[in-house]
């Protein structure tokens, strides 16, 4: 059986505007939900024990939380902060069913270089793609390596990601993962043509080919 990150949790009974009470103490009020269990069920956590965890996963995680000595299987599906992004407000713990396939959203994480010899830009498209597979198949992100890409070859779509066994994704086949764009050339004048209006314009003075009129001798 996989190993999970694990977290404890103890049973939540204050709600609505007094979880600030929690949170004074360092607990994180949450809820866990989902078809593992019947009805939701309102914890409480030690705050910074979640937020060293969290740092080190993400909401495609399977995450196994303790609560009063019962193992619940869960993914981290929201993390609400203050408004300043600092403060951990509440966490949602969805509870998937094991036996059974799950739609998610997983990452995608571009590694490599871009090979000198490949002329352009290097373009972002799709960060992330639909994934249907049972929660233990489920990959944390998904690897795209450019240090293949080349002149002939310059983009990766959705159909050449490669997932474990048992996952299916749901994008779009032809949905550009990453892509080199062409380099913009500014437009040059060719030398014969220069050659041409110096020998037009002769020894004429240089104003003349500004489009000021030749000015004649008494």
């Amino acid at each position: 059986m996989a190993t999970h990150p694990q977290l404890q949790a103890q049973q939540r009974a204050v709600l609505g505007k007094k979880v600030r009470q929690l949170r004074r103490q360092g607990l994180l009020p949450g809820v866990i939900y989902g078809p593992a269990v019947e009805t939701p069920r309102p914890v409480a956590i030690d705050g910074k024990e979640f937020d060293r965890l969290y740092r080190n996963v993400g909401p495609t995680t399977l995450v196994d939380l303790d609560l009063d000595g019962t193992t619940h299987t869960v993914f981290i599906r929201g993390v609400d902060r203050d408004s300043l992004g600092k403060e951990l407000l509440h966490v949602d713990f969805y509870a998937p069913n094991l036996n059974e396939p799950t739609v998610v959203s997983v990452a995608i994480n571009v590694v490599g270089e871009l090979p000198a010899s490949v002329d352009g830009v290097l373009t972002y498209g799709r960060q992330d793609v639909e994934i249907r597979a049972l929660p233990e198949n489920i990959p944390s992100q998904i690897e795209v390596d450019i240090s293949g890409l080349t002149n002939e070859n310059r983009a990766i779509h959705v159909s050449d990601l490669q997932v474990p066994e048992g996952c299916e994704i749901l994008t779009p086949g032809d949905e550009v993962v990453v892509q080199v764009a062409a380099p913009v050339v500014a437009e040059v004048a060719a030398p014969e043509a220069e050659e041409a209006l110096a020998e037009e314009l002769g020894d004429q003075p240089a104003a003349l080919a500004e489009g000021a009129e030749p000015v004649e001798e008494e």
